[in-house]
This record gives C-alpha cells, structure tokens and sequence, in this order.
C-alpha cells in the first residue's frame, strides 16, 4: 500500500519476506538459466562453469558497424555480450540496423572460434507491444542462432509488467533482468524502499533467469560480503533470509550475475 509515504512513518525500509506454499503457486518463475547457457556452450549442464560477458562501451553504445566489430574481437576470447540499459534503439544505433550486424558478427566469431557465443539483446521499450515486436524482429534476425540470444529488459525502470510480458511471449530465450536504477530504493543511504536482497527475490517470483547481484563490495557498486546471501537465495531450493527460511518448492532458479565494474585492478 502506501506506506512508504505515510506521514505517521519517519523510516521503512523492507529487508525479507516470506512467500508460503500456496501464494508461490501463483507466480511464473523462470523457464530459463544458467543450465540453458551451458547448454547452448557445449557444457556440462551441472556445473559448466562461469560464463565470462562483458558490455561495450561506451554506455550509450556505439554506431553499429562499429559496435559489431567490437563484439566480433571479444567473442574471439568471451562468451557472452549484452547490451547496456541505454543501448536498445538509438538514433544514430537503430536496433535494426546494428542486431543484423551483429548477427553477422555472431557467425563469423563462432565461425572464427569453432564456439557458441551468447548475446544478450535490450528489447526494453515504452511499451510492451514494442519489446514483443523488437524481440520477434531478433530471433528473427538471428535465425538459427536465435537460442544464443537472451532478452534484456531493465525490470526496475520498465517494472514487473514489461519482465512479465517477455517471461511470457518469449518463454525459449533466457531473460536478463537489468536493475539499473534501482539504488534509489535499495541503497543502505536510503532510509525506505527495500534493499537489493529483497529485489532480487522477488526477481525469481516473476520470472528472471538471471539478474545482477552486485560484487560484494569488490567493484564501482555498493556491496558487501552479504551479496552472497542474495546469490543463494536466487540459485537454492531452501535458503535463509535476514530473517526468513524460504522453501521454493522446485521453482527453477535465478541465476546470479556478478557485475558492476570489475576489473584486473579490483
């Protein structure tokens, strides 16, 4: 309800909550994870090892021969790239243009390689007719490589509706749930909203295959050694909160991203 604008209320911050048996029959949960990248890499589908991604910068993006050619030299060494939060369909990088390419690019490493490669593509957009009619136009694009490509959607800004939409209308593609923005409600310096634990969870509830759960502290972002707790929670059947005991009941996991300006230095 309204109660973090209660003006009876000076702080709320949510830090747990618990979902029973019954009420977590109600919501999607992924269709898709880890295991499924590995899948596509040629991995073993338990433990197949970490996934190394990087985004290209800089954030706005670049045109997109350039942007393609920059994936194509990380691909001959990496295995994932996604887009960044602004990066979906700029003026001068119409998605159009610049997915086609990168299809190209996609070949051509893997080509190169004898390896599967993974792109992640930010279909977010102000509405949700937009992001199933860019979604269909990427798998399209992509043809036979259409099960290398996730769908990004910047879940905190676009909000549960715009994740849910792409749970549901691309149920084959892994959904990279983006939370940019969302230190204003979860940071330790604010005094309401929720933390980052809670956020995540509540990405598993509708449906993320994967979502960033910060470095503990070690990159740009703020963190610490509890990130870990979030980690578990999203990858475990049974894990314990700051102060609930959470059974998922079989729901498939969340995968656990770590990202936030990582590098050799940090």
């Amino acid at each position: 309800g309204n109660n973090q604008g209660m003006g009876d209320v000076e702080y709320a911050k949510m830090h747990d909550f618990y979902v029973p048996p019954a009420y977590l029959q109600l919501f999607d949960g992924p269709t898709k994870n880890i295991e499924d990248m590995w899948r596509v890499l040629g991995r073993p589908i338990v433990n197949g090892g970490m996934v190394v991604g990087t985004i290209i910068k800089p954030k706005l993006g670049l045109r997109p021969q350039p942007f393609a050619d920059a994936c194509y030299q990380f691909w001959l060494g990496g295995d994932f790239i996604k887009n960044d939060e602004p990066q979906g369909n700029q003026i001068f990088a119409p998605l159009k243009e610049t997915m086609r390419l990168v299809a190209d690019a996609t070949k051509r490493a893997q080509d190169k390689t004898g390896e599967a490669k993974l792109f992640s593509a930010n279909i977010t957009a102000d509405d949700p007719f937009e992001m199933i009619a860019r979604g269909e136009y990427i798998l399209e694009t992509f043809a036979e490589n259409a099960s290398h490509v996730a769908f990004l959607v910047d879940g905190y800004v676009a909000g549960p509706t715009a994740v849910t939409t792409a749970r549901r209308r691309f149920p084959g593609q892994f959904l990279h749930y983006h939370r940019a923005g969302h230190g204003a409600v979860t940071s330790p310096q604010a005094k309401r909203g929720y933390t980052a634990f809670v956020h995540c969870k509540m990405s598993r509830l509708i449906g993320a295959s994967g979502i960033h759960t910060g470095t503990m502290g070690y990159g740009k972002m703020e963190g610490s050694s509890d990130d870990k707790n979030i980690a578990y929670m999203l990858e475990r059947d049974a894990a314990d909160g700051p102060f609930y005991h959470q059974e998922w009941l079989g729901m498939k996991a969340t995968t656990p991203i770590i990202s936030g300006g990582m590098n050799a230095l940090r």
